[in-house]
């Protein structure tokens, strides 16, 4: 009896730790990352089994950007307000604070597409959590970790894995372009010229010096403690900007526009980029103590970004007018404004390498003996520099954020997930169903056109314009 009891103690499964709030956001988004590593580091994951074959990319950012790869773990005891809370985590980042520089491009009909993407994105994040348990489903009940590449696979084959892995790279390679241009930015707006660093690109070069270096570290975990200073940054920002927007500490009678036609299509990667995160809700959603009830998160942690940047967006817009510029925190002065540029100052150098890490990993691979040594060094070190060039060529943080938006988020967080919903849940799915399912599909089309076209305008017409 006593070898029976101990036997049994032995074989018990140990319980899953409690999905806890907090850490931060990869990408550009000061809140937390994107998957895995990125934004998968947005809250506290219970570790699931590591698959033997194809690798999972690991990603954070979109932003600034996007969505990846996400192991989702089996069960969990998260609570209702703590997934909310992740998934709120999750999207909050910087695209909140271009929001009033999005609203110059567009006018304020740009609040309407901010809404109607938030409606958007909210479906498709229930329709991905969908695939992902029709792929456990077929796969059984000892299947690996599902995340975003194998609902690709699993709905258009190795084509598809291949699409989605390459857009989530090459949105990874922008989004720590972006945080090279934001940490320069920054560190422009709080020191000024100096006999350092004369202007924003100067301090590029000063911040790589900071920053590439965190890439040759061989647990990326050092950094985590840094992660609240992103849910600290976007509050401090978000409270300094409510301050000066009721205190009247603006000049009153900025010009704005009801729409700007012309340059509207501009607001929808920035609008799009506030609701990323979709690799990383599967993994939530297996975290919670009842994950039937996910949908319900979603809508009210979407009802509560979409609010929150509604009125960021709006009071932005309404103090500066046209000349809201690429961050709301550069048209802030005084102790504010230092205050500000200080907290964000952290997020770049906690995440760059967290962003950085799925794409380094499968540049490794395909270089012999790229996995450890001097090699590893060598070829990180070497993609470090390649993102500054690209971040230094073309240093216009919101004009290439909207590039990001439009072509790579607008992409995985639009257009993709219900296609895959239509091949993976195809056969329950009613006329209605399916008709709103090719619907969205081809709204994130048509959005992902006009938003790159009219941001790459946008882009070559800055570049042109500071050559």
């Amino acid at each position: 009896m006593l070898h029976s009891k101990q036997l049994s103690k032995c074989c018990s499964v140990e319980k899953q730790p409690v999905l806890k709030p907090f850490a931060f956001r990869g990408r550009l988004q000061l809140a937390s990352p994107s998957t895995s590593l990125p934004r998968q580091a947005a809250c506290f994951i219970p570790p699931a089994p590591k698959r033997l074959c194809q690798p999972l990319v690991r990603t954070e950012a979109s932003a600034d950007a996007g969505a990846a790869s996400t192991p989702a773990p089996g069960t969990g005891n998260s609570t209702f307000v703590q997934a909310v809370f992740n998934v709120v985590n999750v999207m909050m980042g910087v695209g909140l604070l271009s929001l009033p520089f999005a609203l110059k491009s567009s006018g304020w009909v740009g609040l309407v597409v901010l809404w109607v993407m938030g409606i958007a994105t909210n479906y498709t994040a229930k329709a991905l959590c969908e695939c992902a348990d029709a792929v456990l489903k077929r796969q059984g009940a000892n299947a690996g970790p599902v995340g975003y590449e194998e609902i690709a696979e699993a709905a258009f084959g190795s084509i598809g894995r291949l699409i989605i892995s390459t857009i989530i790279y090459v949105e990874l390679f922008g989004t720590c372009a972006l945080l090279f241009i934001l940490e320069g930015d920054n560190m422009f707006k709080l020191f000024g010229p100096s006999s350092l660093a004369s202007n924003p690109s100067m301090y590029m070069l000063l911040a790589a010096a900071i920053m590439i270096p965190t890439v040759w570290l061989p647990d990326l975990k050092a950094l985590s403690f840094l992660g609240a200073a992103g849910v600290t940054a976007t509050c401090t920002v978000s409270a300094a900007v409510a301050y000066t927007f009721l205190s009247g500490s603006f000049t009153p009678g900025a010009p704005t526009s009801l729409a700007n036609w012309a340059t509207l299509p501009l607001v929808l990667g920035i609008c799009t980029f506030c609701y990323s995160g979709h690799g990383v809700f599967p993994a939530i959603q297996k975290s919670m103590k009842e994950p039937q009830h996910f949908p319900q998160v979603l809508n009210v942690a979407y009802l509560v970004v979409a609010v929150l940047c509604t009125l960021m967006g709006g009071a932005g817009y309404y103090m500066y007018g046209t000349g809201a510029l690429d961050l709301i925190t550069f048209n802030l002065t005084g102790v504010l404004a230092a205050v500000c540029a200080s907290v964000i100052l952290v997020n770049p150098i906690a995440k760059f390498a967290l962003t950085m890490e799925p794409v380094s990993a499968a540049l490794q691979s395909v270089v012999p003996g790229g996995q450890q040594g001097l090699i590893r060094l060598v070829v990180r070190t070497a993609l470090g520099i390649a993102i500054l060039a690209a971040a230094r060529s073309l240093p216009f943080l919101a004009h290439l954020m909207a590039l990001v938006g439009s072509f790579m988020t607008i992409s995985v967080s639009v257009t993709f997930p219900p296609l895959c919903h239509q091949v993976l849940c195809g056969d329950r799915n009613g006329p209605l169903r399916t008709a709103w399912n090719y619907f969205v599909a081809l709204l994130g089309l048509v959005c992902t056109y006009f938003g790159t076209t009219a941001s790459m305008k946008s882009l070559a017409a800055k570049a042109a314009g500071a050559a």
